[in-house]
């Protein structure tokens, strides 16, 4: 019996929801499958030994048009594994050609180390950032994504290999986009960050957050410059108690995807079927995706 590995970080819960299809698509081919998120192993909260697996796997979300430190992070630490197949998978706001370069940094480094990186994805799910869809969208991204997940496992299941598309030069001005949002943009968010009245200080912001970068001082929540700006802390705060002060307006509210999706495909008045063949402007490339094309 094969034995994969999936790795996944998962700022407010959209790539580890895809993680978690995969799993179980990957359990009804009788295929046994770990999943670990990438900040218990990049804080060295858990220990995990690469050879274990017969296949690994990397999840992340497109931050910024990157993978995030936190991934890359993970990649850096990962062992020289000469042979070992690969496949990469990423979620997105939006399956859009200028999403595809997001790994390819990742992909270059685990290539570099000897895996062959033989699948890269995209899947599309709720955006958290700055744009707030539809619910009726979000949950017609969550229904395709089942769909797509179930074909990208026989993919990978079979071996076949499958690429993104992507621009060399296109991917150069995109990552320096990426740099500036994660090394300022990021920092600048976080100094923003501040608690209302409604905190009790349950501590799940802490204990959540993948950087380390919260605290508490003085019976007082603070927060740090190692922010990556995943949204995880205000999106799952119980209380919703955590408020920005700058760059407020990427802040969605409330945010229906990730970690709160199920509220919205367990509502039967919810449909989803935003989309149609008679849609228009942004929406309207999502058609192709809906119909099964990347």
């Amino acid at each position: 019996m094969k034995k994969i590995g999936i790795f996944y970080f998962s700022g407010t819960g959209n790539t580890e929801i895809i993680a978690r299809l995969l799993s179980k698509s990957y359990e009804r081919k009788q295929i046994k499958v770990e999943l670990f998120r990438l900040e218990d192993i990049v804080n060295n909260k858990k220990q995990v030994e690469i050879n274990d697996f017969d296949m690994i796997g990397i999840g992340h979300p497109v931050l910024g048009f990157g993978a995030s430190g936190i991934t890359n992070k993970f990649i850096e630490m990962l062992p020289a594994c000469e042979g070992k197949k690969a496949f990469v998978f990423k979620t997105a706001s939006s399956p859009h050609y200028i999403n595809h370069g997001a790994s390819d940094t990742i992909i270059d480094k685990m290539e570099n180390k000897g895996y062959d990186v033989f699948h890269n994805s995209i899947l599309a799910m709720p955006c958290n950032w700055f744009i707030k869809y539809d619910d009726r969208l979000n949950k017609q991204l969550y229904n395709a994504a089942v769909i797509k997940v179930e074909k990208i496992a026989t993919e990978i299941v079979s071996e076949q290999r499958h690429k993104l598309r992507s621009s060399y030069f296109l991917g150069k001005l995109l990552s320096l986009i990426y740099f500036l949002e994660e090394q300022k943009g990021a920092k600048f968010f976080s100094k923003g960050l501040t608690t209302s009245e409604k905190c009790n200080l349950c501590k799940k912001c802490i204990h959540d957050c993948p950087m380390n970068n919260i605290s508490e001082v003085q019976d007082k929540i603070c927060f740090g410059s190692s922010c990556i700006w995943c949204m995880r802390c205000i999106y799952s705060c119980p209380n919703n108690a955590i408020k920005s002060t700058n760059l407020a307006s990427c802040v969605l509210e409330p945010y229906t995807g990730g970690f709160n999706i199920d509220k919205i495909l367990c509502d039967p008045n919810i449909e989803g079927n935003y989309v149609t063949e008679k849609s228009r402007g942004y929406y309207k490339h999502f058609i192709k995706y809906f119909k099964g094309f990347d």
